[in-house]
């Protein structure tokens, strides 16, 4: 209780409700100033303010709350700071001196402060998964390849037919689009992607999404000639500041770089319905067009149908691999389970079992491994099994099959062997796995043995299943011959010096 105290009293706990509401203070200051009877440069230097002091808090929390890495919101601080340059070049010229010149220096700053925030976006993303996240890209993709359409049809193609506008002026105004979609794109990549959902997340998201909404409204006002500084627009793109700054300012903003494992490709009721909307919009909107007699963007939704059916193929093929992966796989030890090798094991069997290499496998038993559950809990047996896995692993070959049999049992399909390599392959597992101190609980290790039985067959007319069968006889000949010995002839087992069976703990 009182470490809660202490945190509810430290200002950088609190610091972003003090922004978020002097923010919003001043966001209202703003309302009324821009339709007050005062100076025209007052409001505008009362907007620039406000967006500037974006960039600072993004800066202060940086410093403030230390994260892992900072990176991320320096980005975004310098692509505010141009956005707030930019502010000022614009409500100046337009509000103060009357200047309606298109494209202008403050199109470069705007222009050139999207790639600085899509930049710190992608920092996020590489921060919290390291790794790739195919799932989370498709899914992505094929929202953004939606966005990309609606602003193809009810912005870009307008803007770039504009009559009357030189080429300079209609690039331009294709290029804001553009970096809309830009940003858009790697921050639906950002929402997809697995970690945790913070405050400083969804107000990061949100601010973003937010400047989309309002990029897109301005556009379709400018092409109607009916945007008014002062108005709505105003509010929205100052509530993009204040909650860019309140994300850096809020304590969960230190998670915002935190690595997380890859998430599964399942897809949760939520992200399946916007997946499936975001699928039918493209035929939605070419049968709209169909209807109302127009062909103008037929290539273009043709160009996203395809798109979007080939994202969602692909979508369901990580899907269908994945779901075979995971049913094909052992939880704990990450080897195969016994289905997967029954099938591989199958596959040495028919008529052309003759062109195959020589069959040959091991079947091992880890000794005593009930005795390793009484004393240690099923922790320590857990440990045991994915210690014994990662073991065998290192001692198989390319594109030999390891599997977890079964319980204790483990088995391994390593074909073209000699007779000679079986027995030595299965004493070198033997002898690595009794080798091996294992961690069982804390500050403990125990030396784990383990019984191999092996064959080869010499014959390729005897089934898969009677080869199995033949190699758990020669493992419980080992068992029964006193137990951590390889056995891969019916003659009697060699019996190793220094062979035990017992349990020497020792501390960690």
């Amino acid at each position: 209780m009182r470490v809660g105290m202490r945190e509810h009293r430290n200002p950088a706990f609190r610091s972003w409700l003090w922004y978020a509401g002097l923010g919003g203070v001043a966001l209202v200051g703003y309302v009324v100033l821009a339709h007050a009877a005062v100076p025209a440069i007052v409001p505008v230097l009362w907007y620039t303010a406000i967006s500037a002091s974006g960039a600072v808090a993004l800066v202060l929390g940086a410093r403030l709350h230390r994260p892992a890495r900072r990176l991320p919101w320096y980005l975004l601080a310098g692509g505010q700071a141009l956005y707030a340059a930019a502010d000022f070049c614009f409500y100046l010229m337009r509000s103060v001196y009357g200047i309606d010149q298109y494209p202008s220096y403050d199109d470069l700053l705007y222009l050139a402060s999207y790639p600085m925030l899509a930049a710190g976006v992608v920092a996020f993303v590489r921060a919290r998964t390291p790794s790739w996240d195919l799932p989370a890209l498709l899914d992505s993709l094929i929202v953004t390849i939606v966005a990309a359409l609606l602003l193809w049809v009810y912005v870009i193609s307008e803007v770039a037919g504009a009559a009357g506008d030189t080429m300079l002026a209609r690039s331009v105004s294709v290029a804001y689009p553009s970096m809309d979609l830009l940003l858009i794109t790697v921050a639906l990549r950002l929402s997809m992607g697995p970690g945790a959902r913070s405050v400083s997340f969804r107000l990061l998201l949100g601010a973003i999404f937010t400047m989309f909404a309002a990029d897109v409204g301005y556009g379709y006002l400018e092409l109607n000639d009916a945007y008014v500084p002062g108005g709505i627009l105003e509010v929205l793109w100052l509530l993009v500041v204040l909650g860019l700054g309140a994300a850096a300012l809020h304590p969960s903003m230190a998670a915002m770089t935190e690595p997380s494992p890859v998430a599964g490709p399942q897809l949760s009721p939520a992200r399946l319905t916007l997946l499936t909307s975001a699928s039918f919009t493209a035929p939605i909107l070419l049968l709209v067009q169909h209807l109302s007699g127009s062909e103008e963007n037929v290539v273009a939704g043709a160009i996203a149908c395809m798109l979007l059916f080939s994202l969602t193929l692909a979508r369901m093929a990580v899907l269908t691999f994945a779901h075979r992966r995971m049913a094909d796989t052992d939880v704990l030890t990450g080897l195969r389970n016994r289905r997967s090798f029954t099938e591989a094991l199958a596959a040495y069997g028919g008529p052309d079992a003759a062109k195959r290499p020589g069959l040959s496998l091991l079947l091992l038993d880890i000794d005593h491994f009930k005795r390793i559950n009484d004393t240690y809990g099923h922790d320590g047996g857990d440990r045991v099994l994915a210690t014994v896995a990662a073991l065998l692993r290192g001692c198989v070959r390319d594109g030999d099959i390891v599997a977890r049999y079964g319980g204790e049992e483990f088995a391994v399909l390593a074909p073209g062997l000699s007779a000679a390599e079986l027995e030595g392959f299965a004493d070198r597992v033997r002898q690595t796995v009794a080798a091996m101190p294992i961690p069982v609980a804390a500050g403990a290790t125990a030396t784990v043995t383990v019984s191999v039985g092996g064959v080869r067959r010499e014959d390729a007319a005897e089934a898969p299943g009677a080869v199995l069968s033949h190699a758990d006889r020669r493992l419980y000949a080992a068992k029964n011959a006193g137990r951590n010995r390889a056995v891969t002839t019916d003659a009697e087992p060699f019996t190793p010096p220094a062979a035990r069976s017992l349990l020497p703990v020792r501390p960690g």
